[in-house]
C-alpha cells in the first residue's frame, strides 16, 4: 500500500538527496578572496562542483524514490532503505572532507557562508532510518497477524 507513512520518509528522503542540487552548502561573496578556489569560482559550493558527491546525491534520491514503489516487498524495501541508509552516509562523509579541504584551503581574509545544503545529507539519512523503522513495524504486525490466523 502506497499511503503508508515510511512512504512519505522515503519521499522526503528522496527531495532531500535531490535538493542538495538546489541548495548550496557554502557561498561567497564576489569580491572575496575566496572565490579564487575552483570550487568556490562560481560563489557557490554545490555537488556539481565534485563528480563524487553528483553520484552519491543522485544515488540517494534514486534509490530512496525507487524504495517507495517496493511496498509489497516489506523484506526487501528495508534492505533497499538501508543501503540508501548507506549511500547518506557516505555522501555526508564525502562531504565533510571535501568541505574540511576547501575550508583549509580557504586564502587569508577569504571567509565562506554556511548555507542549507549542509543539513539535506543528515535530514536525508534521518528520514530514511524514520521509513526504514516504520517498515520494520509493518512487518512485525503481519507477522502477529499471521499468527492470529
Amino acid at each position: 500500500m502506497i499511503q503508508r507513512v515510511q512512504t512519505l520518509f522515503l519521499f522526503l528522503a528522496s527531495c532531500a538527496g535531490a535538493g542538495q542540487f538546489a541548495l548550496p552548502y557554502l557561498s561567497a561573496d564576489a569580491g572575496n578572496p575566496a572565490v579564487t578556489l575552483p570550487v568556490l569560482a562560481d560563489s557557490v559550493f554545490n555537488p556539481l562542483d565534485n563528480p563524487g558527491l553528483i553520484g552519491l546525491c543522485a544515488l540517494c534520491a534514486v534509490v530512496s524514490l525507487a524504495a517507495i514503489f517496493l511496498f509489497r516487498n516489506r523484506s526487501l524495501q528495508r534492505r533497499i532503505t538501508g543501503g540508501a541508509m548507506l549511500v547518506s552516509v557516505l555522501t555526508a562523509a564525502l562531504l565533510g572532507f571535501t568541505l574540511w579541504q576547501t575550508v583549509k584551503a580557504i586564502p587569508e581574509g577569504g571567509a565562506v557562508h554556511y548555507q542549507l545544503g549542509l543539513a539535506l545529507p543528515l535530514l536525508g539519512f534521518v528520514f530514511q532510518w524514520l521509513a526504514g523503522h516504520y517498515i520494520k513495524k509493518d512487518e512485525n504486525l503481519v507477522r502477529s497477524m499471521d499468527r492470529l490466523r
